[in-house]
C-alpha cells in the first residue's frame, strides 16, 4: 500500500508509523512545508518532497497523485488549511481512504472516507499499555523471587476444577520456570465433567486429588482461581502460608497471602495469567495456548458473559496460537459405545414436566456421561432445564443443567436433595451426589421407577420453594 502523509512536525508518532510501515516494505512518501523538516525525514530513508500548503488546491492535489488504494494521512496544526485541504480531496477523490490526525473536533466532508484520531489518544492506545506491562513484568519479577528459595511448589485449585483454574495453574507452572515434578497441581475434589477430563487426556495436563496433610509436603503455596474461604474448613485445618494467589471472582475476607493479584472485573484468571506471560515475552507454545483460550472461553461462555476488555484482548491474542482441532475435540468429548445404550433408554423414558426434562441413565460405567447426557438434554427443543440422574459406585448422582438466563440451578438442588447428600453449583449448572443407602433409608423402595418419580418431585419440590421465595 502507498501512504501519503502532510504533516508539519515529526512527532514520535510518525517516527513510530514510519518504522512500522517500513517493515511491511510499504510505500510511504510525505509532502511537508519546511526544508528542516524534510531533511531530517529523509535521514530516515523515505521519499520527501516540499510544498506549499496554501498552493492552489488543483495543482496541490494532483502534486499527491493519490489512487484508490492509497491512505492519506493528514496531520496539519492549521485547522483553515486542513479544512481546505479536506474538501479538495473530496472534491477531486471522492472517499478518497484518509486518516486525520487532529485534537480538536472537525467537520469532515461527506465525500471523503476519513477517520480522526486524537494524538493523545497514542497515549492511551500505545504508550499505556506497555507501562501496564512494565507493572506485570515487575509482578512477575517478585513471583519468581518469591519461589527462588523453594523445591517444591504446591499449585492448588477448586474442587472439580474447570478449564480456567486448570489453564491458569499450567500457565503458572510456565511462568515460573517449573516443571510438573517440582510444581505439583493439585486439587481437593476430582475432574469429573466430560469437557474437563477431555481436556486433561488431550493437553496432557495432570490434576491429582489430594487431601491437606499434602501441605506438609511442599515448601510454597499458591491458589488460582480460588481463595480460602471458597475451600470451606479444609485450609483451616492446618493453616498454611499462601504465597501467592490469583483469582478473578470478587475477593472474600478471612485469609493472608503475600502476593495477591485479585481482579474481579475480569473473566476469567487465565486472563491475567496470559497478561502475566506476554509481559515477560514468554513464548506460548501451543499446548499452553490451547489451554488458556479454552479456559477464558468456557469461563465467559464464549465472550458473553461478565467480559472485561482485557478478556477480548487475551482472547484475540491467543486464538492464532492456540490448536482449534483440538478445541473442538475438547467441546465435544468422546462418547464410550456401552454409554449410547444407556442414552437411548434414557431418553425412551423421559419425562417433560413444565420445561423441565428428566431423565434417568441408571447405572453407569463413568460419572461423566451423567453431565454429558444433561448438557445434550437441554437441546431438545422447549426444554430450559435438563435433570439427569444415574447410578455411579453407590451413589445416585444428580447432574442439572438450564439454559442460563433462568434462576439459580444451584440453590435449588441444593434444596431439593441437601438432606440426602452433598448438593449445590452455580446459576445454569449444578450437582447433587447421595449414598445409595440414605436414598433407600427415606424411600424404601429400590425399583428405578420409584428412584424417577422420586427425583423429579424432590426437584420440582425444590423449584417451587425458590420460586416463591424469590417472589416473598
Amino acid at each position: 500500500m502507498r501512504y501519503v502523509i502532510l504533516c508539519q512536525d515529526e512527532l514520535p508518532y510518525f517516527l513510530l508509523l514510519l518504522k512500522t510501515l517500513s517493515s511491511k516494505k510499504d510505500s510511504i512518501q510525505f509532502f511537508v512545508d519546511q526544508k528542516g523538516l524534510s531533511e531530517r525525514l529523509s535521514s530516515q530513508g523515505v521519499s520527501v518532497t516540499v510544498v506549499s500548503f496554501t498552493e492552489d488546491r488543483e495543482k496541490f492535489i494532483k502534486r499527491l497523485d493519490l489512487e484508490p488504494d492509497n491512505c492519506l494521512i493528514v496531520a496539519i496544526k492549521n485547522l483553515g488549511i486542513l479544512s481546505s485541504i479536506l474538501k479538495a480531496v473530496a472534491r477531486y477523490h471522492p472517499y478518497q481512504p484518509t486518516l486525520i490526525i487532529e485534537e480538536n473536533d472537525l467537520v469532515i466532508p461527506e465525500q471523503l472516507s476519513a477517520k480522526l484520531v486524537r494524538p493523545s489518544s497514542i497515549f492511551t492506545d500505545i504508550c499505556l499499555p506497555k507501562i501496564e506491562q512494565a507493572f506485570t513484568k515487575r509482578q512477575v519479577q517478585s513471583i519468581k523471587e518469591l519461589f527462588e528459595d523453594k523445591d517444591k511448589i504446591l499449585l492448588l485449585i477448586q474442587a472439580d476444577p474447570d478449564p480456567d483454574a486448570i489453564a491458569s495453574a499450567l500457565a503458572f507452572r510456565h511462568l515460573i520456570g517449573r516443571n510438573r515434578m517440582t510444581a505439583h497441581i493439585v486439587s481437593f475434589g476430582e475432574v469429573t465433567r466430560p469437557e474437563n477430563l477431555a481436556m486433561l487426556r488431550l493437553l496432557d495436563i495432570q490434576v491429582d486429588k489430594v487431601g491437606p496433610e499434602v501441605f506438609a509436603k511442599y515448601e510454597g503455596l499458591c491458589l488460582l482461581d480460588v481463595q480460602p474461604p471458597h475451600l470451606g474448613d479444609v485450609l483451616s485445618q492446618t493453616v498454611p502460608p499462601v504465597d501467592v494467589l490469583i483469582d478473578h471472582h470478587p475477593e472474600k475476607p478471612g485469609y493472608q497471602a503475600k502476593i495477591k493479584d485479585i481482579r474481579a472485573t475480569y473473566g476469567a484468571t487465565s486472563t491475567i495469567l496470559t497478561e502475566y506471560l506476554r509481559a515477560v515475552d514468554f513464548n506460548i507454545s501451543q499446548r499452553l495456548a490451547t489451554a488458556l483460550l479454552y479456559g477464558i472461553k468456557s469461563d465467559t461462555l464464549l465472550l458473553g458473559r461478565g467480559v472485561d476488555p482485557a478478556d477480548i484482548e487475551a482472547f484475540s491474542y491467543l486464538y492464532p496460537l492456540a490448536n482449534t482441532n483440538i478445541l473442538r475435540r475438547i467441546e465435544r468429548p468422546e462418547v464410550h459405545p456401552e454409554d449410547i445404550d444407556s442414552f437411548s433408554n434414557a431418553l425412551k423414558k423421559r419425562k417433560i414436566v413444565n420445561n423441565i426434562l428428566f431423565s434417568h441413565l441408571g447405572r453407569v460405567r463413568r460419572e461423566d456421561v451423567i453431565p454429558h447426557f444433561a448438557d445434550f438434554s437441554l437441546q431438545v427443543e422447549g426444554v430450559e432445564w435438563a435433570v439427569v440422574s444415574g447410578i455411579f459406585k453407590g451413589n445416585l448422582v444428580i447432574s442439572v443443567r438450564n439454559v442460563g438466563y433462568v434462576r439459580s440451578a444451584g440453590i435449588i438442588v441444593k434444596r431439593a436433595f441437601g438432606d440426602l447428600g452433598s448438593a449445590g453449583g452455580h446459576s445454569h449448572m449444578a450437582k447433587a451426589v447421595i449414598p445409595l443407602k440414605n436414598f433407600y433409608a427415606r424411600f424404601g423402595n429400590r425399583r428405578e421407577s420409584t428412584m424417577r418419580e422420586q427425583i423429579t418431585e424432590m426437584f420440582l419440590s425444590g423449584f417451587e420453594e425458590a420460586i416463591k421465595e424469590q417472589e416473598d
